[in-house]
């Protein structure tokens, strides 16, 4: 599906937006009830009980892909704020993500906490298209606020991974027994040697 499709079939809205214009808190829970991801439970439970929360508390803003037709939420991410700790990081890549030193403890930087769509469109490649919004909020406030680079979980599975590599993000973590994999997509040119 091109970028244009994309666009044309979902709109995209800010959670705390809905919110704002919602009756009921109660009406906007049934709209994220309308999201189901059989393949992955933590996408649908954050959505389903935390999102408004975090939203809330601006712990994170969480933003929504309705679909055109149905008026149901079709996929979903989750930006936020957040902090590398780097007690099982390389020296070397501690010193190349915190531009500076390399043995600090922990870096600031900005977090795609949730990224992923529902099952309704399973069968659709929209994933780039969520990336691609989910990193141009980020890299809006990064223009304004600076930071080093973006951070993200990924599902320790070989296409996952692959998916991220292809879309700028780069593994900083590579141990085969982990769930997950702390991957980044620098603001930074890499040198040669990294």
């Amino acid at each position: 599906m091109t970028y244009q499709k994309f666009k044309e079939t979902y709109s995209l809205f800010p959670l705390s937006e809905i919110l704002v214009g919602a009756s009921s808190k109660r009406n906007v829970r049934k709209l994220l009830e309308t999201f189901t991801c059989s393949r992955n439970s933590d996408l649908q439970d954050f959505l389903h009980h935390k999102a408004m929360t975090f939203e809330h508390h601006l712990r994170s803003r969480t933003y929504l892909y309705l679909d055109n037709v149905t008026k149901e939420v079709a996929a979903y991410f989750t930006v936020t704020i957040s902090t590398l700790h780097t007690e099982n990081v390389s020296a070397k890549i501690i010193k190349l993500l915190d531009g500076y030193q390399d043995d600090v403890e922990s870096i600031p930087c900005f977090l795609i906490g949730q990224l992923g769509k529902s099952d309704q469109c399973e069968s659709i490649k929209i994933g780039t298209h969520i990336l691609y919004d989910a990193t141009d909020v980020i890299d809006q406030a990064q223009q304004m606020l600076g930071g080093r680079f973006i951070l993200l979980d990924a599902i320790n599975i070989k296409e996952v991974i692959k998916f991220y590599e292809e879309n700028v993000f780069i593994p900083i973590e590579e141990d085969e027994t982990q769930e997950s994999v702390k991957m980044i997509k620098p603001y930074f040119e890499l040198d040669a040697d990294s």
